[in-house]
């Protein structure tokens, strides 16, 4: 009711309406009762509220933030709408990370080959039907960036990620939170090949993080690349 800014006599309509009922079926100060908790409420007036609760739409907390970004980052200086992401943007991908640098901190030097980017995540961007933004879940299984040689499942911290894509004004931009523990994680994103996004992602440390959390240690930054998946990938 709050959310919605209704009173217990609108909320009575709804009721009644939502059960095919007249007014006098669900009395405003009975309704008054169980709302306040003050009485024991009859079993057929529970019946009816459960019947209405039945009608309402869910809970989407993904949609609620993606309308509220589309919203807040998507108004160009013309007045038009922020753009929706493209049905192309669309689909599964196979995400890979640039290698982390050696153990000890010691330099290396990146040639730009095959062999600087290693496999890091897979990513599903699904579509929400009359909306500007998508629906994004990563899948992190290999978030230390180790060469395939190096990681395995039972020394690799794995995570996973949900959020949303929005395209304002320049590249697809990403924000997404670990489902675990809540920390941010984001990308900004373009089309670098046919079939192929590319850019940058950020991630902040969070307490399942070894190491300092000060200093240039406060975030994970790197390039990546997100191909299409192959088909039963």
């Amino acid at each position: 009711m709050q959310q919605r800014a209704i009173g217990v006599p609108t909320l009575q309509k709804e009721i009644a309406a939502a059960n095919n009922l007249s007014l006098d079926r669900v009395p405003l100060k009975t309704l008054q009762r169980f709302l306040g908790d003050t009485h024991r409420s009859n079993d057929a007036l529970i019946r009816f509220c459960a019947e209405f609760v039945g009608t309402l739409p869910d809970s989407d907390p993904l949609a609620t933030f993606g309308e509220q970004m589309a919203a807040f980052l998507g108004v160009w200086r013309d007045g038009h709408d922020c753009r929706p992401v493209p049905p192309e943007m669309t689909g599964r991908y196979s995400g890979r990370s640039r290698r982390a640098a050696d153990p000890g901190g010691g330099m290396r030097v990146y040639r730009g080959d095959a062999e600087d980017w290693v496999p890091f995540s897979a990513v599903e961007i699904d579509p929400a039907p009359a909306h500007p933004f998508a629906i994004v879940r990563e899948f992190v299984s290999n978030w230390d960036r180790r060469p395939p040689a190096e990681a395995s499942a039972a020394t690799t911290a794995r995570r996973a990620y949900e959020g949303i894509a929005i395209h304002p004004n320049g590249s697809f931009f990403v924000v997404m939170r670990n489902v675990l523990t809540g920390t941010p994680r984001i990308y900004w994103l373009d089309w670098v090949a046919d079939g192929r996004l590319g850019g940058q992602g950020h991630e902040s440390r969070a307490g399942l993080d070894a190491g300092p959390a000060t200093g240039a240690s406060t975030h994970s930054s790197t390039p990546v690349l997100f191909d299409r998946a192959k088909e039963g990938s």
